[in-house]
């Protein structure tokens, strides 16, 4: 499963089921780092695709 699906299937479980203060806060939590880790690999594939280009040049 793909981090952007993780994701998806964490919001779609926080809107729509009823969790416990505890299992709502892991949810979170742990959106929260998948959203880190998105946004790293969007970094990464950004500077990849840079130097791909640069290779092309």
């Amino acid at each position: 499963m793909t981090t952007f699906d993780q994701i998806n299937e964490l919001r779609a479980e926080l809107m729509n089921c009823d969790l416990s203060q505890l299992e709502r806060e892991g949810a979170e939590a742990e959106l929260a780092q998948l959203q880190a880790q998105a946004a790293a690999e969007e970094r990464q594939f950004e500077q990849d695709m840079a130097s791909w280009i640069a290779d092309l040049e």
